[in-house]
């Protein structure tokens, strides 16, 4: 098995943790609903991927890495 595709299989669910994180401490602290935790996760999920997307389109080390930046 290849570590470089362990490592990018590894890397997807990480992001997710990463970007789900702020929502949900949100919502545990009662500041928003579970339904908006939810929502916002998915948004910011959706802009990491356009981000990760468009920096590979053009080329821009910075955009590449989204959000998350790994």
């Amino acid at each position: 098995m290849k570590k470089e595709v362990l490592w990018e299989a590894i890397k997807e669910p990480l992001r997710l943790m990463v970007l789900a994180l702020i929502p949900f401490a949100l919502s545990y602290f009662s500041v928003i609903n579970t339904e908006w935790a939810i929502v916002f996760t998915t948004v910011l999920r959706f802009i990491d991927k356009y981000l990760h997307e468009l920096g590979k389109e053009t080329s821009n080390e910075l955009a590449k890495g989204g959000l998350t930046r790994f």
